[in-house]
């Protein structure tokens, strides 16, 4: 975002600069609540905001096929710069450069990636991220902030990672948790643009969660919030990594899955081909999927009588085979949450797949930017 011109703000014009940069983008009838602004006035001061590019009005995205015209969100423009995103997920390695507004310019993919999250991933990271810049005639030079997503709390494991990625890079990098990225990818550009408090979900590729109340990313406790893979789901489990017994990635996971679905198809070996099987609705796949969705949606009709949130987004690389499990969740919603809540909560796919990480670096870089972080 520039600057503002002061000579040209009225007071009524900083409240909402301020309500914007407080809460992010915002539909115009919340930021008139927010800001405590009458109605006439904050269409006084969008008209001068807007004029002097302070301010933008973006559409709201919508899913495929929903007729209607978008709605629309606020939001202080983007500031200039660009943002080196590095993204691990559990076998994939994703490298990007982005625009402070979320804008792609470049991105480089190795999947399967067998390096590990450890501190050892910062040299192939920052190569493959040499690549990208590369792909768009640029150099580190030009990178105004770096963040990577990581498949772990962002704690002491994390901050050995981030310093070796910023001694390797040549400048500070941000760590966050890859499901937190992809909540605020989700939450600024995909299926929950429109929602205040919503849960964002990830499957594909390793089991998490990442969690907006308020427009505000939380992370709880040492980072743990939305550790998906830890809720208990077993009484007599087997025995986690993490010390707990009868979590659900002792009872779900990627090559256990797989390895259910080669009962029926023998020549199943990657997570694509599952979800390509689930998208042409094979009966097997799609009930596995949703025997997972109803795991799941009991453990998140809890959170929704807790929280009351907008809406659960599934992660968007699911693409057609987040229906099965959308419908195991929706069925644990109608049966262990009161009706008003079930009929409130929007259960979703999400619509960035692959980006939503790398768009939620440009997200977070972007926070941080306007507030001096």
């Amino acid at each position: 975002m520039r600057e503002p011109d002061r000579s040209l703000l009225r007071p009524s014009d900083r409240q909402l600069v301020a309500t914007l940069r407080r809460h992010g983008q915002l539909p115009r009838d919340r930021l008139a609540r927010l800001s405590g602004l009458p109605r006439s006035t904050v269409t006084d001061s969008l008209t001068r905001l807007r004029s002097q590019g302070i301010v933008v009005e973006q559409a709201m995205p919508r899913p495929t096929g929903k007729a209607g015209r978008p709605a629309k969100l606020l939001a202080l423009a983007a500031p200039a710069g660009l943002v080196g995103v590095i993204a691990l997920t559990h076998q994939t390695l994703q490298a990007a450069v982005a625009g402070m507004d979320g804008t792609l310019h470049a991105q480089r993919r190795v999947d399967p990636y067998c390096g590990g999250a450890g501190p050892s991933l910062a040299p192939d990271a920052v190569a493959l991220l040499d690549q990208a810049l590369g792909d768009i005639q640029r150099t580190r030079g030009d990178l105004t902030r770096a963040v990577a997503g990581l498949p772990m709390p962002v704690n002491g494991q994390a901050g050995a990672v981030q310093l070796a990625l910023s001694d390797q890079l040549g400048m500070p990098v941000r760590i966050e948790n890859d499901a937190n990225l992809g909540a605020l990818g989700e939450g600024a550009f995909g299926a929950a643009a429109g929602m205040e408090s919503f849960i964002y979900i990830k499957i594909a590729h390793g089991l998490g969660a990442g969690l907006i109340l308020e427009r505000h990313l939380y992370r709880g406790a040492g980072g743990m919030a939305g550790e998906l893979a830890h809720i208990h789901v077993e009484g007599d489990g087997a025995l986690c990594p993490c010390g707990g017994r009868g979590c659900l990635m002792t009872t779900f996971n990627t090559p256990r899955l797989i390895d259910w679905i080669q009962t029926v198809h023998p020549g199943v070996t990657t997570m694509e081909e599952v979800l390509a099987l689930a998208a042409d609705q094979d009966a097997g796949v799609c009930r596995i999927l949703r025997d997972l969705g109803r795991t799941l949606g009991r453990s998140l009709a809890d959170f929704c009588v807790y929280l009351a949130p907008d809406g659960i987004v599934l992660d968007g690389i699911l693409e057609n085979a987040a229906e099965p499990v959308i419908d195991g969740i929706r069925q644990m919603m109608n049966q262990l949450t009161p009706p008003a809540v079930a009929a409130r909560v929007r259960v979703a796919g999400g619509l960035l797949g692959h980006d939503a990480e790398l768009r939620g670096a440009a997200v977070l870089a972007r926070q941080h930017h306007l507030t001096g972080g």
